[in-house]
């Protein structure tokens, strides 16, 4: 206990005799501590232990057994056996330096490990900050360009890796914004499309090229179709599905008979036009046409007198833009569109692509055009400008369809200039030809806009009366044969009177056979020319000889 005395702290240090050194010696109980739950722990387990016992000042106790053994004097004294517990040392220890040293250690310690972690916090953030700044503005510069937006930048944050990969992208991102923004103002400088304010260079490309892919299938279609109707009525889709127009007009320039033929107008009542029915026989006066420049509404509204939209509909105000198309160099036709202001954004944006379709569309239309007046050529007699035999053998079956479907027949007048060779022989061949010039004159006049005027052949001329009958084809007939007998022709030579011989036929009264009805007129001519001229005469059977045939 002496030597106890001399432990740093100790506070209170005594023995715990056993009950049986207690009897063996009659000690006092009440002279000794009161046993503690630790004490007793050690006298029933014969091993030292231990405790904390916290509080304002901490306390270490520690209880250790002194146990009896054979081999040292413990027995002499005391009674018992060999491993007994004779007693209990308990020491208490005033812990309050060690917890105050205690507590300035790991005080120590963990203002070492946050100085520690400050700084592996700095050369982190020194490190990481550049990679995740680039990071994220990697993140927004894909996302933009998986849009199609291609003017994201990244900023150089630091010179190693993680800048080089900043400048690369940087580097990639400008070639395809050059790339793709150069594809699409190339392609809207060949076109003339601007309409487009999209960022999106994906997108407006995309646009472009569908519209020229569009375009130039239209112009592929339209290519392989049979005629310029079928050219026409192809537009005129375009117009109402690809482009969406509700209200619009489609305008053919025949420059031969300075008019405007209408070849579709949309959004109105049937018979009505947009426009002054003037254009129709003055191409004059429609102000697109003379001019050969887009005429529209949108900054002057009324631009141009032709127009009569507003009046012809007038439940809300239009605006008209009027596009030429020009065919070798001079304006082949014109296609008008009608809009609301509401409407005027979006059509504004479809005009560039409309003159694309129209540009595309031009050289086929002029070719096909073209083929048409030589098939007109090839069809009608130069000098009379009547149709000629070629035609009536190509257009008969077409003819014939309508009548069917009418239920009507087909007067049929032969025509011949009576002693024409005599002209010829005494006057020449200009007087000759002023004589036949004359009697196409005369037939086209005398018949309906419906029927048909042909020069047969030589001074031969054959007149077609769909859905006339017998008595119609008489009184035409004799009109035709009047006014010829009634004409002066002024010669050279002084005044020249002619007369003509007619024969009619009834197709199909007189014969299921066309051309038979045609030789029955022939027939009935010459019969006319036989009994005296300068008459009509109807075809009976009776002037068809036996064994001739037609």
């Amino acid at each position: 206990m002496r030597n106890l005395a001399n432990v740093p702290g100790l506070k209170h240090a005594h023995v715990v005799p056993a009950d049986s050194v207690m009897k063996q010696f009659q000690l006092d109980p009440k002279a000794y501590d009161p046993v503690e739950a630790l004490e007793k722990k050690v006298f029933a387990t014969g091993k030292g232990a231990q405790e904390l016992i916290e509080g304002d000042t901490p306390l270490f106790h520690y209880a250790l057994p002194y146990i009896a053994r054979d081999n040292q004097n413990c027995l002499k004294c005391h009674e018992g056996t060999d491993g007994d517990v004779l007693g209990v040392v308990s020491i208490e220890i005033d812990m309050s330096k060690q917890r105050h040293a205690m507590m300035l250690s790991v005080a120590g310690m963990l203002l070492l490990f946050m100085l520690f972690g400050a700084v592996m916090s700095y050369l982190l953030s020194r490190l990481l900050k550049p990679m995740v700044g680039t990071t994220k503005e990697l993140r927004r510069a894909v996302e933009k360009a998986e849009g199609g937006d291609f003017s994201a930048r990244l900023s150089r944050q630091s010179d190693d890796e993680i800048g080089e990969i900043a400048d690369q992208t940087n580097h990639f991102m400008q070639t395809l914004e050059s790339t793709f923004g150069g594809i699409s103002q190339k392609i809207e400088t060949l076109t003339g499309t601007y309409q487009s304010d999209e960022r999106n260079l994906l997108t407006r490309t995309g646009e472009v090229v569908n519209n020229l892919v569009g375009a130039a299938h239209f112009k592929q279609s339209i290519e392989n179709d049979r005629d310029l109707e079928e050219v026409y009525g192809r537009l005129v889709k375009v117009l109402k599905r690809q482009f969406g127009f509700k209200r619009f007009s489609l305008y053919e320039a025949v420059a031969a008979k300075n008019k405007m033929q209408l070849i579709s107008a949309e959004g109105l009542p049937e018979e009505e036009l947009w426009c002054d029915r003037e254009i129709t026989v003055n191409c004059d006066a429609c102000r697109a046409k003379r001019t050969g420049q887009t005429v529209s509404s949108v900054d002057e509204e009324d631009i141009c007198n032709s127009y009569r939209g507003n009046h012809v509909q007038d439940s809300e105000q239009l605006l008209h833009t009027c596009i030429p198309f020009m065919l070798s160099g001079s304006v082949g036709g014109v296609v008008q569109i009608l809009f609301t202001r509401k409407e005027e954004k979006k059509v504004s944006g479809q005009i560039s692509m409309l003159r694309t379709y129209l540009a595309e569309a031009a050289p086929v239309i002029e070719t096909k055009r073209l083929m048409l007046s030589l098939k007109e050529q090839s069809m009608r007699d130069p000098m009379t400008n009547l149709y000629n035999r070629r035609f009536l053998e190509d257009y008969l079956d077409t003819l014939l369809a309508s009548a069917a479907r009418q239920k009507a027949g087909v007067g049929i007048l032969m025509c011949d200039v009576d002693f024409f060779k005599q002209v010829n022989d005494t006057l020449g061949h200009e007087v000759g030809d002023e004589v036949l010039v004359t009697v196409s004159k005369i037939l086209t006049q005398a018949i309906r806009g419906s029927d048909l005027a042909i020069r047969f052949g030589g001074e031969e001329f054959v007149a077609l009366l769909v859905g006339a009958d017998e008595n119609k084809a008489m009184e035409v007939a004799e009109r035709i044969r009047k006014a010829m007998e009634d004409y002066t022709f002024k010669t050279a030579n002084g005044p020249l009177k002619k007369t003509i011989s007619v024969g009619v036929a009834e197709f199909p009264q007189d014969s299921d056979a066309f051309w038979e009805c045609l030789k029955f007129a022939d027939v009935a001519m010459y019969e006319a020319k036989e009994t005296g001229r300068n008459k009509v005469l109807r075809f009976t059977k009776d002037m068809w000889k036996d064994g001739e045939s037609y």
